[in-house]
């Protein structure tokens, strides 16, 4: 008589499956770090859209010679950047007043907080990069008044 074995035997699916399990043990956590890098690359370019949209918009202000910022500055921004508003706070060397409309320091960003989804980058205008607050001591030097 003639055997017709025609199927895998329990050992041989067995040892596929072991060989599956191996893969996916390698692969898994390598592809979640590949995940959380372009998170924490796309954190970084939305802290910068926002600096550029500040800048931009405090620029504008000082050409219009206007003595203070508004609630809807912050909005012009929040829509420009497309961030929420109450993730990023923005330092100047003085704070704009009645008085400062020609002292351009009122109107240029010195330092940047944004904060999205617990990560904290700091924008200093010495350094020109944006540094995680967890990995690096940070300070924003030469400025004194958070405007936003």
């Amino acid at each position: 008589m003639k055997k017709n074995n025609k199927g895998f035997t329990l050992v041989e699916l067995i040892v596929v499956l072991v060989i599956l399990a191996i893969l996916a043990a390698i692969l898994v956590p390598a592809l979640l770090g590949y995940i959380d890098r372009a998170r924490e690359k796309q954190y970084v370019l939305n802290a910068k859209s926002a600096l550029t949209a500040a800048q931009a918009q405090l620029s504008s202000i000082y050409a219009k010679a206007q003595p203070s910022l508004t609630a809807a500055d912050k909005e012009i921004i929040s829509k420009t950047a497309d961030v929420p508003g109450n993730t990023f706070t923005i330092y100047t060397k003085v704070a704009p007043s009645a008085n400062s409309t020609s002292n351009h320091d009122c109107y240029t960003v010195y330092g940047a907080v944004y904060s999205e989804n617990g990560v904290e980058l700091w924008f200093s205008k010495d350094s020109k990069e944006w540094i995680d607050s967890k990995t690096s001591a940070v300070s924003i030097a030469g400025t004194s008044d958070k405007i936003w």
